[in-house]
């Protein structure tokens, strides 16, 4: 978009992000579903002619059964098996930086959902006792219709390009916890500061700051002119910036103290000098 002429009252020379994020590719998390799929072998599927064996094969169809549909047990065959909707939520960076300086991020959910195939569909399963469609399969499904959403595409043609931001704090890496590999612990995830990690009731939390919406749902954006004015409160990391001129102890400024503290003594030998020359004199 770099050389393009003015139109109308727009005066970008680009409106896309400038930049490659750093932390991921453009394929986002390098999580794979199948580092989280369980082999037969570790479900109890055996090669045999035994009544055991037959019992373990069919529980293993019926893992992958519920894997691929449901994401979570549907049956007392796979109750024991701890199932999980397979998937993992991150914050993508976008390149485009908020109107208070930190840099924005897309919140990414990996996790399915089970709303694929819609409300009825979902109510209709619960009513039929069977467990929402949170499996691959229904996931795929959720991953088109975001991607199929021209939305944001046009949002990021038509709008300002200006973000206004809100700092938000939401579940990383799998359903069970995990944002990573034991080689690198928070490899699914990116390069997040550890600072802005926090773990609760067994979850993953990770802060950023995210385009804000209105009430509708509608993207957050302001002008240019706008955008440049507000003061830049943040480092493009995301951490507040340290106001200058006064440094800090335990909370307080102690820039302040020192000054009335010098002041004070200057105070002190001004009096004591003058009160020296006067007894001189006598």
């Amino acid at each position: 978009m770099s050389g393009v002429p003015p139109q109308g009252s727009e005066n970008r020379q680009q409106i896309l992000p400038a930049g490659v994020p750093a932390e991921m590719g453009f394929f986002g998390s390098s999580y794979n579903p199948a580092d989280d799929l369980k082999a037969p072998q570790d479900i109890g599927v055996r090669a045999g002619d035994n009544l055991s064996d037959v019992i373990g094969a069919v529980k293993g169809v019926a893992y992958y059964v519920d894997t691929i549909g449901f994401g979570q047990s549907s049956s007392s065959l796979t109750s024991d098996m701890n199932l999980k909707p397979l998937g993992v939520n991150y914050f993508l960076p976008t390149g485009q930086t908020c109107s208070n300086g930190a840099e924005m991020y897309q919140y990414i959910e990996g996790i399915p959902k089970g709303d694929a195939l819609g409300k009825r569909v979902k109510d209709a399963m619960s009513a039929m006792g069977l467990p929402g469609l949170r499996g691959l399969a229904p996931g795929m499904l959720e991953d088109a219709q975001g991607a199929l959403n021209p939305m944001p595409l046009m949002g990021a043609v038509f709008g300002s390009g200006y973000p206004v931001c809100q700092e938000v704090d939401l579940p990383v890496g799998n359903s069970q916890g995990v944002t990573g590999t034991p080689e690198s612990p928070l490899a699914w995830i990116g390069a997040v500061d550890p600072k802005k990690i926090s773990r609760r009731n067994n979850l993953v939390f990770q802060k950023a700051w995210i385009q804000a919406t209105d009430k509708s749902g509608k993207p957050l954006t302001v002008s240019r002119e706008v955008w440049e004015k507000t003061p830049k409160t943040h480092n493009r990391d995301g951490t507040p910036k340290k106001k200058e001129g006064f440094a800090t102890y335990g909370g307080q400024q102690i820039i302040p103290y020192l000054v009335i503290g010098a002041g004070l003594l200057v105070g002190f030998a001004i009096l004591s000098s003058l009160k020296g020359g006067k007894r001189g004199r006598r």
